[in-house]
């Protein structure tokens, strides 16, 4: 039998896709999440079981020692992510992104759990003018990047022995969830196109990685399926150097995902300078050359999905607040 796997914001953007992954490979799933953007995602796996779901906060140091009990491997998702959330909620923010993640990987090691996983982000490098590999140096501008520094430096600092956690930094996501964002650059641009009837590019020349949540999902199941002496205690940029793009032409590509699901010629507007400070490209030949990790989802066709989903009213209003990390707000999902 494979592992009982620990997704820690299992219920989340990303979490909710790897969950649905993970199942379909095989393995059985305990979700521990606290459900702070509801509880629509696990709905679906009421009776299954295969999946175990647990409503805690991983603050809770009682609820973090139980979720781990017979768990072979962990996922850790869980975070106030994105600057705007990390803005609004800054003592949530390093609660939950450095403390309460130091917490879970010493609960980890404790237990016994095999593989840890970790997710950082590529935010951490902030500005670079340079192609950035996992030595290069950390220049965060923000508190959320600051608190997954912290995060990592504290893990990696208990490794050892049976322990080997691995980091993640992720590239900005994009793509369908069955948790929906709307405040992700790929996502924003199909919504504003599709509600507004244009896309808004401020500044436009800051470059970013971008992936999309299948192959960021693909990536977790490389790491928990190959072998520990691999990947133990190693750093990884999770993403593909294709996928690096200035922002203008990201809109270019989620216009050419709209033309391609509706027939229509979005257009594109540049306005002044973009508030975001961080400009980085990043290099992926390490996750590709040890885990055989490569992307096959690209931006217009997760735009077109989107889009989709947005016309068919599966996304019934994509401006409420349920969708938008900064507000921590559950209470809309019984609406409609």
């Amino acid at each position: 039998m494979k592992d009982k796997i620990l997704v820690i914001g299992g219920a989340g953007y990303l979490g909710a896709v790897l969950v649905e992954n993970l199942l379909r490979r095989g393995y059985s799933v305990r979700i521990l999440d606290s459900f702070i953007y509801g509880k629509k995602a696990v709905e679906k796996y009421t009776g299954d079981k295969r999946v175990e779901v647990i409503n805690g906060d991983i603050r809770n140091i009682e609820t973090v020692n139980n979720s781990m009990e017979g768990i072979g491997s962990v996922a850790l998702l869980a975070a106030v992510v994105g600057d705007p959330a990390s803005k609004a909620r800054p003592e949530q923010t390093v609660e939950t992104n450095y403390l309460a993640a130091q917490v879970v990987a010493s609960s980890a090691k404790r237990s016994g759990v095999k593989k840890f996983i970790y997710a950082s982000t590529c935010s951490v490098y902030g500005v670079g003018s340079e192609m950035l590999d996992e030595q290069a140096p950390l220049n965060p501008v923000s508190l959320y990047a600051k608190t997954k520094i912290s995060s990592e430096e504290s893990i990696m600092s208990i490794a050892g022995g049976d322990f080997s956690p691995v980091i993640m930094r992720m590239s900005t996501l994009y793509g369908f969830s069955p948790r929906m964002r709307f405040d992700l650059v790929v996502n924003t641009m199909t919504m504003t196109a599709f509600t507004g009837g244009r896309i808004t590019v401020f500044g436009g020349n800051q470059w970013r990685p971008l992936l999309s949540l299948e192959d960021a999902a693909d990536a977790y199941i490389k790491v928990l399926e190959s072998k520990m002496q691999m990947n133990g205690g190693k750093i990884y940029n999770v993403g593909s150097e294709e996928q690096n793009y200035i922002i203008t032409d990201v809109a270019k590509l989620v216009a050419e995902g709209i033309k391609k699901a509706s027939g229509k010629d979005i257009p594109i507007n540049i306005e002044g300078d973009s508030t975001d400070a961080r400009d980085y490209r990043v290099t992926f030949k390490k996750i590709q050359a040890e885990l055989g990790f490569t992307v096959r989802s690209t931006i217009p066709n997760s735009a077109a999905e989107i889009w989709s989903k947005l016309e068919s009213r599966e996304i019934d209003d994509p401006k409420r607040k349920i969708y938008y990390n900064h507000y921590f707000d559950a209470s809309e999902e019984l609406i409609g």
